[in-house]
């Protein structure tokens, strides 16, 4: 891998992460058109980059709902409740996660699936935007039932198939639990946070165990800030973006590149 791709890979990453629209499925078709096998350690480096972006970007939030815990704040109810949901969300996703932590990597190198899972993400956007306005709107996360919470969990436990779209499943759910779609956005990016950085902690772990190897200095140095810059610059835009419009656009977007990886796909596997 050199420079170059080590760049795009990265703003692929942090856009993608962010962006309705599948992270892990880019990667594979930006792999595939470099003619490169998916490189883990890298993806490491890219994913704690987009990690740190969230972090930064939510730092307020993030400070809010720990702060919460202190006996100091016992009126906080409602951040209390958040950091809850938060919790049950990250369990379910962990769990699911851990389920199909096996064939995620095979999956990855099929555009076949590559392209059924990236229709699956333009039917789920498609979905949230068809029962928008069927379903009561909350006027704050904290207020999502249990299930509901458990629901967005789910998905993004699912979201680990390579085309299914993290930020698009949880966002979709969050809009069939009743948040608003920038609200959904919020909560499913919170929801991220720790298991993105339950992930990437093992993955290091496997790293510093002499499992994986990162490439040069320079190769990973570019990508890391290419990841970490596009990833801000994605919430930074998405989230003000999602309070005046709707999902169509993402779906359709989905659902016009999963079609075409469907079919050279399948003119392949003929």
């Amino acid at each position: 891998m050199d420079v170059v791709q080590a760049a795009v890979l990265g703003v692929v990453q942090g856009l993608t992460e962010f962006l309705p629209i599948s992270s892990d499925g880019h990667l594979a078709l930006v792999y595939k058109a470099f003619g490169e096998k998916p490189d883990l350690s890298f993806e490491i480096l890219l994913h704690a980059a987009t990690l740190i972006a969230m972090i930064v970007y939510f730092r307020h939030d993030i400070a809010r709902l720990l702060s919460a815990l202190s006996p100091a704040h016992k009126d906080r109810a409602a951040d209390r409740r958040l950091l809850a949901l938060i919790v049950l969300g990250t369990v379910v996703s962990g769990v699911v996660a851990l389920t199909l932590s096996d064939v995620v990597e095979p999956l990855s190198e099929s555009l076949v699936w590559v392209g059924m899972f990236f229709l699956a993400t333009a039917a789920l956007l498609a979905a949230a935007e068809i029962v928008y306005a069927r379903v009561t709107r909350l006027d704050d996360p904290s207020r999502m039932s249990w299930p509901r919470a458990g629901m967005v969990g789910l998905l993004q436990g699912l979201a680990v198939l390579p085309g299914l779209s993290r930020s698009g499943s949880t966002i979709s759910a969050g809009v069939f639990a009743g948040l608003e779609r920038e609200q959904a956005a919020r909560f499913s990016f919170l929801l991220g946070i720790p298991i993105i950085t339950l992930a990437v902690g093992k993955d290091f772990v496997d790293l510093l165990g002499g499992d994986t190897r990162l490439p040069g200095l320079l190769v990973s140095a570019v990508g890391f800030a290419a990841a970490g810059l596009a990833g801000y610059a994605a919430i930074w835009w998405l989230l003000p973006f999602l309070k005046t419009h709707r999902l169509w656009g993402f779906a359709a977007y989905t659902a016009i590149l999963g079609s075409i990886v469907l079919v050279v796909g399948l003119r392949g596997v003929a």
